[in-house]
């Protein structure tokens, strides 16, 4: 999302208009899941992905033209027995709809969102309408919820069914569509993202073998803080998209900002260091700390830990992954770079990192898409209202 941001703001700073695509809906099976974004310029240049690259082409010579007169939805048919089947017959068997809507300087709502959730490293809820059939509201309408702050991309009239759908927003878990009916009968379908800050990776070491680890993390877009005490190896230099520190580690963990989201990678190869610095890391609230090595290793230092008086608790073991990575049988740094990050991914999803050829379950949950009645319950307290928030849509 990184370089999606970055070239989005080198076009406003060039005062060139740029096209955000973004997947809103699947009914299916598709590579780019709801919330999957592709951003293109005037002049030609794109990042970000719909699908494995079999649409891109399609799309880019279509949404110029297709949103000269505002956002425009474009339905991409994959499946085998679809009138269009020799242009996108993918196997993939679903239909993709992707919003397609023109930003520039004045008009980033959706850009500048994502860009709060990434500074303000707080996750955020964005409801997008994609089709609508009420004069209330038009595609391209958008409502992020940030905290207990509702940001509006435009006002409506309709405020009973704003409420319920920001009522529903707050609560949900996971992305998703809705569909509403207006006062007048007219249906209303949104798209609702989850919307979550990169994931940070904080590595204790700065030997040769991490940097493919960063590099790997980075190509991810994850946030990388690499730690180590020896000047010549924890230099920027070494790791230029990561922040780099160097000192005695134990004693940098308390001025970091660790949180209950950081995953640790301790690669230090000093056993005296790892046991200094184990307990001032289970001190913190990291969700796992991984260390390189042997199971012996790990009891080893545990008995050290023992000696120093420090007792592990069950939910301290638990987050100690040791040795860490998924069984690949790495053995390069490269390799095992990408055993640890395959590992970290799957435990982002709640899988256990098995062969996809054994899995009898589909890939990915199938988004929701779910109707809504446009009335409150009685029940059920009222959610704030918008107030203008200076970001334009």
């Amino acid at each position: 999302m990184n370089a999606l941001l970055t070239m989005a703001q080198a076009a406003w700073e060039a005062e060139e208009t740029g096209v955000l695509c973004t997947v809103v809906r699947l009914d299916g099976s598709g590579y780019g899941q709801p919330g999957a974004r592709l951003f293109m310029t005037e002049s030609g240049e794109r990042t970000g992905y719909i699908s494995g690259g079999c649409l891109e082409k399609d799309l880019c010579r279509r949404a110029w033209e297709a949103t000269a007169n505002g956002p425009r939805l474009i339905a991409f048919d994959t499946r085998g027995h679809a009138v269009d089947a020799d242009r996108y017959n993918t196997g993939c068997e679903g239909v993709v709809y992707v919003l397609c809507q023109r930003v520039d300087a004045a008009h980033q709502f959706p850009l500048r969102i994502i860009e709060q959730v990434q500074t303000e490293r707080q996750p955020a809820k964005l409801l997008t309408v994609y089709r609508t059939e009420s004069a209330a509201f038009q595609v391209g309408d958008s409502w992020a919820i940030l905290g207990d702050r509702v940001l509006p991309s435009r006002e409506t009239t309709e405020a009973i069914v704003l409420e319920r759908l920001l009522k529903t927003a707050a609560s949900a878990t996971k992305t998703q569509s809705l569909e509403i009916l207006t006062a007048d009968q007219k249906p209303v379908e949104l798209a609702l993202e989850i919307l979550r800050p990169p994931r940070e990776l904080i590595i204790f070491g700065a030997g040769d073998d991490v940097q493919p680890l960063v590099a790997m993390a980075a190509l991810h877009g994850w946030k990388i803080t690499v730690l180590g005490r020896r000047p010549e190896l924890a230099a920027p230099t070494r790791f230029p998209v990561a922040t780099v520190h160097c000192g005695r580690m134990a004693s940098l963990v308390p001025s970091l900002s660790l949180h209950e989201s950081s995953e640790v990678v301790m690669m230090t190869h000093d056993f005296d260091a790892d046991a200094e610095l184990l307990p001032a890391l289970l001190k913190t609230p990291v969700r796992s700390i991984g260390l390189l090595g042997p199971k012996r290793r790990l009891s080893r230092l545990v008995m050290r830990l023992y000696e120093q008086g420090v007792t592990l608790t069950p939910t301290n073991a638990e987050r100690i992954r040791s040795p860490i990575g998924l069984d690949l049988g790495a053995v390069t740094p490269q390799e095992i770079a990408t055993s640890i990050m395959a590992e970290l991914i799957a435990m982002e999803h709640h899988r256990e990192g098995g062969q996809l050829h054994q899995r009898q379950e589909p890939l990915h949950d199938r988004a929701a898409h779910q109707r809504l009645s446009p009335n409150l319950a009685v029940s059920e307290s009222p959610i704030k209202l918008p107030v203008s928030c200076g970001i334009h849509s």
